[in-house]
């Protein structure tokens, strides 16, 4: 038995499993070999984290560095020691992980003996900028409220701070912007909130490299990358609202935190200040700060505190993205945040007596953090609100304004109900006044509530229960209904479809008639000149094709549209554009990758002649000697019979797949009534129609110069050949008419036998070239392209266009629901398991 082969399956498994081995080892070699400088960092990490076993928790701090450890007590090597030690466990993992990402983007760009150099220095600068400040600010002494006494540094993340600053100078306008927007956003949001001494160090280091690196690539050419300023300006205000929002929650994780914005934190307790002030002046055995700060705290209590702070995260989350649903709600709640703090000290619920006890400077950081900073950023909302013009639909803003009413009213009244009911869990028995006033103040943030009223509450069963939880599920549902809103969004007019046609016959390519489908919308120049037919998935606008323009002005046609979807909250993609196009978009700073190959034949001096045509031929004489024929017509000249017979094909087509139909720039049933699109059918010697194909124009000056295969059916109990002897007789007979050029159409995710495969794709193309993979058992892409391989045609890479990378899994879903819009759960099932089993 032990000399038996192995099952099949195990065997395959086996195999499977020392391919990916293999794989993973090859691709570690290669990150290795390329990024040295961010490996050996790793390795230096991880090793002294465990030699001083700060890895496994232990107390590391005689390596740190401070103005005390450093200078006051001589140990002047930990400048250097506390560059590679970690202080704990997350900071050993949070410094790797940083360390194999971000340096190494960095080491790219700068060069591992670059990136080597700057490591110590700017480690070394940060540390010294950052310990002279701590000092300086010490010595302040308003400021020693709000200044961590010294606890020594140990912090990897400091010079990577600073070299992945230095490098953003060497990356492109996009990467750049995004780089230095995101990482001062987070450096700023720590050192300002959490306030520890590593905030500032990392800080130091950061602004230091960025100088740097600015020196080091002055007179170095940097590329222009167009965005709209609208996209800039909405990017920018969202980071700032986040950051305000996300702020407070950070001082709050960190234990209240010591920036010198921390203060606002107090806004934010989860207890309520005006329970425990009643229970601290009444001498009562029922009522005492202890049990009102147990009754009034919790999971509960906590949720609703941070509400604000949530809303702020959910509006900046809407910013980015155009909504002015967001920018209300924004508003809303920074004036709420900016205004209750100011009532509190006007009604004396909040005592501050500043410049006294050297509390000055910390009164000032207060107000700056509690009233100015969400008080300014609101009149910036509203100076810029033409920035965030996408509305949502009047019936989705109706139906959102009734679900708050309601949800409002509901748990109002049930809350209401509970505590009637559980009077009994009360300290004292409330009157209705206290029942009412009590229900308004649970759907409020304890920051938010007003100190009137009565200090009564419940201490056990549901109506403690209630008490704890009403004000955050109504929050939630509020929080649910705002997300659901920004998807709700009113939608552009299709455009004037005329026009299109007319300026299609002025002038188009082989693919342009795909813009007049069904499902499209249509955008125009001012002059009306230059059109882009797209079709909007989601909140990704999906170019289908190459733009309709005059002789040079497709560049500014493309950057128009662009701007057109930006100023809508939508992300830009062309999708199935050509060389011409790709290389306009590329000149702009976009990116593109192969998503397909459309195959083409030149009409002029045309002949099935000679060897290289034999498999073409043929079919050809075969079904010409057999009695076939090619019939040229149109959907509405088709009899009874001959319409149904194309029905009934197309019907066997799609049933013997059981998978879902296609559709976007696959055409179908639909497509063929269109008036402009001739239809070939092979018909039999007894009248029976044995295969349908579709053609669509293309004009060159208002006089159709080209015909492209769109729609292909035959029947499956049908002769072989059909489809070469329609695409011979075809190409035949449009060379007759004048035509020049007969495109097959484009196969997607094929790749032109011309162009040289890769030995190492860049991971979108190795991902599409695996999807190709897997829908070929499916849908058969890669047999559809052999197969019009026969007519010896011309290959025209088809690419899609994208911007940003980061829009690259938002573009890949868009165009899989531009594809399967209707798509079953029945039909998803099928193809998975069609794909599975085509790769088994």
């Amino acid at each position: 038995m032990s000399d038996a082969p192995a099952p099949p399956a195990v065997s395959r498994r086996g195999r499977r499993t020392r391919e990916r081995s293999g794989a993973f080892l090859r691709a570690a070699g290669r990150y290795v070999r390329t990024h040295p400088v961010s490996f050996a960092f790793v390795v230096i990490i991880l090793t002294s984290a465990a030699l001083t076993e700060s890895l496994w928790g232990e107390d590391a701090s005689i390596w740190g560095a401070g103005p005390l450890a450093t200078f006051a007590a001589g140990r002047w090597w930990t400048l250097l020691t506390a560059l590679v030690i970690p202080d704990s466990t997350i900071d050993a993992v949070v410094s790797a992980v940083l360390a194999v990402t971000m340096l190494a983007y960095a080491e790219r760009l700068l060069g591992s003996r670059r990136t080597a150099v700057l490591l110590a220095v700017l480690g070394l600068a940060g540390l010294l900028t950052g310990i002279g400040l701590h000092a300086a600010a010490w010595a302040v002494t308003d400021l020693r409220p709000v200044i961590a006494a010294e606890v020594p540094v140990l912090d990897p993340t400091t010079p990577i701070a600073g070299v992945v600053m230095a490098a953003s100078a060497f990356a492109s306008t996009l990467w750049r912007r995004r780089v230095r927007l995101v990482g001062f956003a987070a450096l700023a949001l720590f050192a300002l909130y959490a306030g520890d001494a590593d905030s500032w160090y990392r800080l130091s280091a950061a602004l230091i490299g960025l100088v740097v690196g600015e020196i080091l690539a002055r007179g170095r050419e940097r590329r222009a990358w167009h965005r709209g300023s609208t996209r800039e300006t909405r990017t920018l205000l969202a980071l700032v609202v986040a950051v305000v929002g996300s702020g407070p929650l950070v001082a709050l994780i960190s234990g209240g935190g010591r920036g010198p914005l921390s203060l606002v934190v107090d806004a934010y307790t989860q207890y309520d200040d005006e329970l425990l002030s009643r229970c601290g002046r009444m001498s009562s055995s029922v009522c005492d700060e202890q049990v009102a700060l147990l009754m009034t705290r919790g999971l509960g209590p906590a949720l609703l505190a941070v509400t604000p702070l949530v809303l702020m995260l959910v509006a900046a989350w809407g910013l980015r993205l155009g909504r002015r649903a967001a920018l209300i709600l924004a508003v809303l709640t920074l004036v709420a945040s900016a205004v209750i703090p100011v009532i509190s000290l006007i009604n004396g619920r909040l005592r501050i007596d500043p410049w006294v006890d050297g509390s000055g400077a910390e009164y000032v950081l207060w107000a700056l953090a509690t009233v100015v900073i969400p008080l300014v950023l609101a009149i910036v909302l509203v100076l810029q609100r033409r920035k965030f013009p996408v509305l949502a639909t009047r019936g989705a803003a109706r139906t959102v304004a009734v679900v708050i009413g309601v949800a409002f009213v509901a748990c109002a009244s049930t809350f209401f109900a509970i505590e009637e009911l559980g009077r009994r869990s009360f300290d004292r028995d409330p009157s209705v006044p206290d029942l009412v006033l009590l229900t308004l103040r649970r759907f409020l943030p304890p920051a938010y509530t007003n100190p009137a009223g009565v200090a009564t509450f419940p201490h056990h069963g549901p109506a403690l229960f209630a008490y704890q939880w009403v004000g955050v599920l109504f929050w939630v549902i509020v929080i649910a209904a705002v997300l659901w809103l920004f998807r709700r969004i009113q939608r552009p007019d299709p455009g004037d479809t005329r026009l299109y046609r007319e300026l299609l016959q002025r002038g188009s390519d082989t693919l342009g008639f795909l813009g007049t489908w069904a499902g499209n919308l249509h955008w125009y120049s001012d002059d009306r000149e230059c059109a882009v037919a797209y079709r909007l998935v989601g909140d990704v606008a999906l170019a289908v094709g190459d733009p309709l323009v005059p002789e040079g002005r497709r560049s500014e046609t493309l950057r128009t549209f662009s701007d057109f979807c930006v100023e809508h909250g939508w992300t830009p993609a062309f999708y199935s554009v050509h060389e011409d196009t790709a290389a306009d978009l590329d000149a702009l700073g976009w990116r593109n990758v192969p998503v397909g190959v459309e195959t083409v034949m030149d009409l002029p001096g045309l002949t099935f002649a000679g060897k290289a045509w034999q498999k073409v031929r043929q079919p050809l004489t075969r079904a010409e000697r057999e009695g076939y024929t090619a019939v040229w017509t149109r959907w509405h000249d088709l009899t009874v019979s001959q319409a149904s017979q194309v029905i009934a094909i197309d019907e066997e087509w799609v049933a013997d797949r059981a998978l879902p139909e296609m559709g976007f720039t696959l055409g179908s049933l639909d497509e063929l009534r269109d008036l402009d699109v001739r239809l070939l059918l092979a018909v039999g010697p007894e009248g029976r129609i044995e295969a349908v194909t579709s053609w669509m124009p293309s004009w060159t000056d208002g006089a159709i110069t080209g015909w492209t295969l769109d729609f292909m059916r035959r029947r499956t109990d049908g002769p072989n050949g059909m489809m070469e002897f329609l695409i011979a007789k075809a190409a035949l007979q449009l060379q007759e008419e004048g035509a020049g050029v007969l495109s097959l159409s484009g196969a997607p995710l094929a790749e032109s036998p011309e162009a040289l495969r890769d030995a190492d794709p860049a991971p979108l193309r190795a991902l599409l070239r695996w999807l190709a993979e897997v829908l070929e058992p499916a849908y058969g892409f890669a047999s559809l392209f052999r197969f019009k391989g026969k007519f010896r045609p011309r290959y025209r890479e088809l690419t899609l266009a994208y911007r940003d990378p980061l829009d690259l899994p938002a573009i890949g879903a868009a165009v899989g629901r531009a594809y399967l819009p209707d798509a079953s759960r029945r039909e998803i099932v099928a193809l998975a398991k069609s794909a599975w089993g085509g790769r088994r």
